[in-house]
């Protein structure tokens, strides 16, 4: 029925009485038949083809559709259409003596329309379309143009609506954790207020001695694996002996580890043991990895309690770069350090562990397979620093930014007086906890050695306030241009902190399945602190106001004025890193290529 429909043109008759019209709907999908009288009253109805269809077969027994709008026109083009002033039907007789089809129509409750120039219209229009087929084809495609676009965009409405729906589902699982953990503060509050008032409770010498919260609560580190300990240090490591560095985990002799891995015990190591093959490229994947040991990577960032990707990172990479066995650190305490420090990370959309074991990898990346430590002649303990600042640098990130802090004028800003709130916060937690000795690896470390450096980690960490990072940059710029040899103390502390400033916006850089699931947890990060500031009253910081999204552009902006000119400057300094430069603008191609358009299911 719409096929003919759609091919029918316009139909008028006129009489005494005024003009009768038959023809297409608004949006092509009814025949719409009327009559208006000379006195502008009209009645109308609009026939889809379901109630078309009676009218047809009233009309002529087994009538096709092409054959119905034939005889339609027939009889509108030969003067056989009939309707009467007052009356609610408009008759069409279809031949010389055939009955025909009649229309019941209803008064128009929208108003009376001029017939006579309705009828115009459709004559000039009908003129149009024969006097200017290719200005009429010229709007048939922007027609169809404009109807793709339409689709494409009710399809995209329709994955942003699944995508919102897959949030608030993990903002409720979300919510059920914090309630838990808030009840647990709660009780626990309670319980040190009533030891206080009573003058009884004691304090505990690990409460005496720090005064940061152990996230582990009264554990010293995770329930880890022991085998999957084991296998993970097998990879860098074969001896067998007593040192410290081997209390845990007994690495596999050469021949345990070739049956191992060529029999595997289970898809989990076979998978981890995979992803390990990458950690010395630019591709390792840290999803997978959080996958592989905890199912997901986004409802189990909360807990994690047998270790995730941070958790086994760190400890991979203590192993792969030599120095567990060239500091000599105790391998319990190691463990426990690593135990401590993922706990302490939230489950954060965005700055949870995941993001600081990738952030981790990438520092280990540029330091190694970049040319860092050859082109500034660095130290072992340069090389530890730069992990160590990797590992801690988000550490008990609350998910807003400094920013935030400052304008709700938080306990934090005020204890750190506006300056790099969240970034001191991160180091002075983490070396809090390091005074109790089971959280220590700077222990067996020379005094020179532990101080010097504490000062780069906590250098290191304050140089990631993106709010100095114009200053960082231009002092780095400035440096380069004066001598590429940064072989001096003062000199290698900058490049360390270009580097894992470079390392913490390092997704821009990264291959494009990387880099937007990265773009996609830091857009639900900067929108729930933008629901905050909603409902604080607060004025909505940029690229954060959920009912505006402007993902595109904020990406855009964001490589163009900070990501490039950083990574082009690393660039012709490591030139090695290049990769990340090309990596970085094919992603914001993609971004000038399809806007905000979700990538394909």
């Amino acid at each position: 029925m719409l096929a003919e429909l759609q091919k029918c043109p316009t139909l008028f008759s006129s009489n005494e009485h005024g003009i009768a019209m038959a023809r297409m709907s608004a949006d092509a999908q009814r025949l719409c038949v009327s009559a208006t009288t000379i006195n502008n009253v009209t009645i109308k109805k609009e026939y889809d083809e379901e109630s078309l269809k009676p009218v047809k077969e009233k009309s002529k027994k087994g009538l096709s559709w092409d054959r119905f709008f034939e005889e339609l026109q027939a009889s509108f083009n030969n003067g056989k259409v009939n309707w009467q002033p007052g009356q609610k039907r408009l008759s069409c007789r279809f031949g010389v003596e055939g009955e025909g089809a009649e229309f019941e129509l209803e008064t128009d409750e929208g108003g009376a329309e001029d017939g006579q120039k309705v009828a115009l219209e459709a004559l000039l229009h009908y003129h149009f379309v024969h006097t200017h087929p290719k200005e009429i084809e010229k709007q048939l495609e922007e027609a169809s143009k404009r109807e793709a676009e339409a689709r494409q965009s009710a399809t995209d409405l329709e994955r942003e609506e699944a995508n919102l729906s897959s949030i608030i589902a993990r903002a409720k699982e979300q919510d059920e954790v914090n309630k838990d953990k808030y009840a647990r503060l709660q009780k626990e509050l309670e319980t040190a207020l009533a030891n206080k008032k009573s003058g009884g409770g004691e304090l505990d010498d690990d409460e005496m001695i720090c005064r940061a919260r152990n996230p582990l609560q009264k554990k010293d580190h995770k329930d880890y694996d022991v085998e999957l300990l084991r296998l993970v240090k097998s990879k860098w490591i074969a001896e067998v002996d007593s040192s410290p560095y081997n209390v845990v985990a007994r690495p596999y002799t050469s021949s345990e580890l070739a049956q191992h891995t060529s029999n595997w015990s289970s898809a989990q190591r076979q998978k981890l043991w995979a992803t390990l093959e990458t950690i010395d490229e630019w591709d390792f994947d840290v999803f997978s990895l959080q996958s592989n040991l905890t199912g997901d990577d986004h409802y189990s960032l909360a807990k994690q309690e047998r270790g995730g990707a941070l958790f086994y990172t760190t400890y991979a990479l203590m192993w792969r770069t030599g120095l567990m066995a060239h500091f000599k650190i105790n391998e319990q305490i190691m463990l426990n350090w690593c135990s401590v420090v993922e706990a302490g990370y939230h489950g954060n959309p965005y700055h949870n562990s995941m993001h600081a074991a990738d952030v981790l990898h990438i520092m280990h990346y540029i330091m190694t397979k970049g040319g860092l430590v050859e082109r500034c002649q660095l130290r072992k303990e340069d090389l530890f620093a730069g992990l160590f600042s990797a590992a801690i640098h988000d550490y008990d990130h609350p998910g807003v930014n400094n920013s935030f802090h400052v304008r709700t004028q938080t306990y934090y800003a005020t204890l750190y007086n506006d300056r790099s709130v969240l970034e001191n916060r991160h180091v002075s937690s983490v070396f809090e906890l390091m005074k109790l000795p089971k959280f220590n690896i700077f222990a067996g470390f020379p005094d020179e050695i532990r101080t010097s450096m504490r000062d780069t980690i906590v250098d290191l960490v304050l140089a990631t306030d993106m709010g100095l990072h114009t200053k960082y940059v231009g002092q780095w710029k400035r440096r380069i241009q004066e001598d590429h040899n940064l072989d001096k103390k003062d000199d290698q502390r900058l490049a360390m902190q270009m580097m894992l400033k470079m390392a913490d916006i390092s997704n821009c850089g990264r291959p494009h399945k990387i880099y937007r699931r990265w773009g996609e947890k830091i857009s639900d990060e900067f929108y729930m602190q933008g629901d905050r500031e909603r409902q604080l009253g607060l004025p909505i910081s940029p690229f954060m106001n959920r009912k505006d999204p402007t993902v595109a552009k904020s990406q855009i902006d964001f490589m163009n004025f900070v990501v490039l000119p950083m990574f082009e400057s690393i660039s012709d300094f490591l030139p090695n890193m290049r990769i990340s430069v090309k990596h970085t603008e094919e992603n914001k191609q993609h971004w000038m290529d399809h806007g905000d358009s979700p990538p394909p299911a």
